[in-house]
């Protein structure tokens, strides 16, 4: 089995290709450093897995969730036909340990990762509906208003008992606060629209608006 362990940062990425043999322990077949998280990127690494494997689509590729950047490396790489697995940073960071690696630099968590995905039997990520992906941006985009909105409330409250105090400070302040209240009503439209056009998504979310205590943003949250 031919393993690609790639280590994602924001913006460049590092590559460890390994390759099993039917051997106990994987034999490391080359690596990349600092390749652009990029488009262009890719198809560098591409053109570079085709020379050394021929046919990409039997290598696996695995990678880290990290935060957002790994999402467009895993998108490029399933649109290729490879096996794609994402996963949780903690579970390299342990395996890490249980082998007795010592020291971190990027290009050995790209080897570690791909001897991870040598080890362990892992689930081939596959990419979300559209539907699901606006529906996650619009989740985040509403909690990130949110704790604006609550920040700049609190700095309205202590404004509000500062012995003197700007009448244009109080004003701009209050606009602020306006506009994010408003943001929040006009999120929370767009979700309402998004669900509505979706039948399998709205029928998802009536099951769970029926269980006690879920409500609407609660509800949308759980993608």
């Amino acid at each position: 089995m031919v393993v690609l362990g790639i280590d994602i940062g924001k913006r460049e990425v590092f590559v460890n290709l390994q390759d099993s043999g039917g051997e106990s322990a994987p034999q490391v077949l080359g690596h990349l450093r600092l390749i652009a998280n990029t488009v262009a990127g890719f198809q560098q690494i591409e053109e570079w897995l085709k020379k050394r494997v021929g046919n990409i689509r039997e290598v696996k590729v695995v990678m880290e969730a990290t935060s957002v950047s790994w999402e467009r490396c895993a998108y490029f790489f399933h649109a290729l036909s490879c096996s794609v697995s994402v996963v949780n940073p903690a579970q390299i960071k342990y395996f890490a340990r249980s082998v007795l690696r010592r020291g971190k630099t990027d290009a050995m968590d790209a080897e570690i990762i791909a001897r991870y995905g040598h080890v362990m039997h892992l689930a081939c990520w596959v990419p979300p509906r559209a539907v699901f992906s606006e529906l996650r941006q619009l989740t985040r985009e509403r909690e990130t208003v949110q704790l604006h909105w609550l920040q700049k409330r609190n700095h309205l409250t202590a404004l509000q008992d500062a012995q003197q105090v700007s009448g244009t400070v109080l004003t701009m302040a209050q606009r602020r606060i306006n506009l994010l209240e408003q943001q929040v009503v006009e999120l929370e439209d767009a979700l309402h629209t998004l669900i509505d056009t979706d039948a399998s998504l709205k029928q998802q979310l009536t099951l769970l608006l029926s269980i006690p205590g879920y409500g609407f943003i609660a509800a949308a949250t759980v993608w």
